[in-house]
């Protein structure tokens, strides 16, 4: 039978040849494994899809005729898994060596197991960074040499394949570059298989045998290696190469019947009836209110700015309204602020400077100011007096009215520290008369989670009586 061109050459991307790898290297024969692995299945080429990160091995995806993605340094995995969320009936398969699945991406190794996709994860193990002139890596072995331990690796490596059964691989398989027909076997094993898919495939490198006078690790392998057809446990914790190697399938299970979901219920007492606050909608008369919250992340200062914005729509839908938060890096109680701009106006700028109205939680967006309270000079400031120094606010000037509640306190007392805000919001509710009451209590039940409203009803209605003795 006459042959016109190479049985491998409608899946390579022949433009891009000669490849990069070094004289010798077998990567390229693993490509061809590979190659030969997805004829023997009879896989359109338009229905595969490789995914590879960076390193020597990883290369193998540039070559393949294929849909491929050559993703950033460990995230091949995470890539494979989009693609295959996206589209489920293609099949992908991940190609890469130890360094950028094991070490880089060893996380979104152990996360694919749990998750159970049907994705391959092709490893080739080099016991190191390659590309880089062999760095060492997570399977470097004890005592070997690399350019980054000149001296003899001093750590014990990981053991890929038994780190792939305890993270939960439906198919787990160990084979060389040297034994390419067992190879094919493993891999259209695996690509058979349902659920995610590991083997480690150990590959020479020329410079790991220049660095350890190494004369063949291919020869090694051959002379080494034993296919079995059982493997043992014994199989499974081996981590001297250079003394015996046990090749074969160490699992080979359809993907595990997932339980159902057990939802666990909330220990939250769901609401046994349905708040519906009755409110009258208006024309507010608000031409341009600037509202500034300010405290300390987990105080709702941003759940209070959503509830001032609700209510304000509740009371004259026809108002204009931007929220702007900032938040300090720490989130959790670092200062945290929310504006809040009412206008009947289009708002074409939806930053505050300088506020009407400050409700004051806490003083730490103000002490990161060296103390500086900023409200306008015919403002309003209500303050939360069990959070905040009452020193800072002497320098204000007498045309800014100050109305003090210890809202914390009370919730603490009286209900749980949480609805804090919602004490303050009726306090501010009562002093400021911007917001009629109802429209607030709307908001606040709107936007509560489900079993709390009554008490954060009650934490507003304690707020809005609240009287300084």
């Amino acid at each position: 039978m006459e042959i016109d061109q190479h049985p491998y050459a409608d899946i390579l991307r022949k433009e891009l040849m000669p490849n990069i790898w070094c004289s010798g290297c077998r990567i390229g024969r693993i490509k061809n494994v590979f190659i030969e692995a997805i004829q023997q299945l009879g896989y359109e080429a338009d229905k595969c899809s490789v995914v590879s990160g960076i390193g020597c091995s990883s290369r193998v995806a540039g070559y393949l005729n294929l849909d491929t993605i050559h993703a950033t340094h460990g995230r091949a995995i995470p890539t494979a898994l989009g693609v295959k969320l996206a589209k489920p009936e293609l099949h992908v398969s991940v190609m890469g060596g130890d360094g950028d699945i094991l070490g880089i991406g060893g996380n979104h190794f152990l996360a694919l197991g749990r998750h159970g996709l049907d994705v391959n994860v092709f490893c080739m193990n080099n016991f190191g960074y390659s590309m880089t002139g062999f760095q060492h890596g997570p399977t470097t072995p004890l005592g070997a040499r690399t350019i980054t331990t000149s001296g003899g690796s001093p750590y014990i490596p990981i053991n890929p394949v038994a780190v792939a059964l305890a993270a939960g691989y439906t198919f787990v398989a160990r084979s060389t570059s040297g034994h390419p027909y067992h190879l094919i076997d493993c891999m259209v094993s695996a690509m058979k298989n349902r659920g995610p898919s590991f083997i480690e495939i150990l590959v020479p490198c020329i410079l790991y045998e220049r660095r350890n006078k190494i004369k063949s690790l291919e020869a090694l392998y051959l002379e080494k290696a034993e296919i079995k057809e059982t493997l043992s446990k014994e199989d499974v914790d081996q981590s001297d190469f250079m003394k015996k190697i046990s090749l074969g399938i160490f699992r080979d299970a359809p993907v595990r019947e997932r339980p159902q979901l057990s939802l666990v219920k909330s220990t939250k007492k769901l609401a046994d009836k349905k708040f519906d606050v009755k409110f009258r909608s208006r024309a507010s008369g608000i031409k341009h209110m600037q509202i500034r919250m300010e405290g300390t992340g987990g105080q709702g200062i941003v759940q209070g700015g959503k509830v001032l914005i609700l209510a304000a729509m509740n009371m004259d839908p026809k108002l204009n309204s931007t929220l702007t938060k900032r938040y300090g890096p720490e989130m959790k109680g670092g200062s945290c602020l929310t504006d809040v701009l009412l206008s009947s106006q289009q708002i074409d700028y939806p930053f505050i400077e300088t506020p009407d109205l400050l409700i004051m939680m806490s003083d730490l967006v103000a002490k990161e100011r060296g103390g500086e309270v900023v409200i306008k000079n015919k403002g309003t400031v209500v303050v939360d007096e069990s959070m905040v120094d009452p020193r800072l606010l002497e320098t204000l000037p007498k045309t800014v009215k100050v109305f003090k509640i210890p809202a914390t306190q009370i919730a603490r007392e009286e209900f749980r520290v949480v609805v804090a805000n919602n004490v303050l919001m009726g306090y501010v509710c009562k002093t400021t008369s911007i917001i009629d009451k109802n429209c607030l209590k709307a908001a606040i039940v709107k936007s509560a989670p489900p079993g709390t409203e009554e008490m954060n009803l009650s934490a507003f209605e304690t707020g809005y009586k609240f009287r300084k003795s």
